[in-house]
């Protein structure tokens, strides 16, 4: 078990259960508001590297055919958690509701990497593991 209180625990997954809501509605500043300024997600071709991939990416989901909804879920902390810095790790299912009716688009292994600055828990790298492959988009 680590040393990471319990209110850390719940805002570190409150902020991944907003990640997914950023992203599905298209709120790219708020979704690279919740990185450092050189935050990263790892696992796409191209990464998405500071705030200009977040909003880049925002961009191109806006002009795909799909309608992403993320459910990030068995969210568990990594032994080493402090209240400064912490691992955790996730699964994904991220469905397309463009299709009748929705399909499963792909299933994530997450590892998020979150890092304490000031009063602010911020998120330093992302990495999206696609075990199955990815939706052909």
């Amino acid at each position: 078990m680590s040393d990471i209180s319990l209110e850390n625990r719940l805002v570190i997954h409150e902020l991944i259960a907003e990640y997914s809501h950023h992203v599905d509605n298209y709120r790219a500043e708020e979704w690279a508001d919740m990185f450092l300024e050189d935050g990263k997600i790892l696992g796409f071709q191209p990464p998405v590297i500071g705030p200009d991939g977040f909003f880049k990416q925002v961009r191109w989901l806006k002009k795909g055919k799909t309608e992403f909804r993320h459910t990030i879920t068995n969210i568990y902390l990594e032994a080493e958690a402090t209240n400064e810095h912490v691992f955790a790790r996730a699964y994904g299912l991220v469905t397309d509701w463009a299709e009748k009716p929705a399909q499963l688009a792909m299933f994530v292994e997450y590892r998020f990497e979150f890092v304490k600055r000031g009063a602010r828990w911020k998120i330093a790298l992302l990495t999206a593991h696609f075990p199955y492959g990815m939706y052909d988009f």
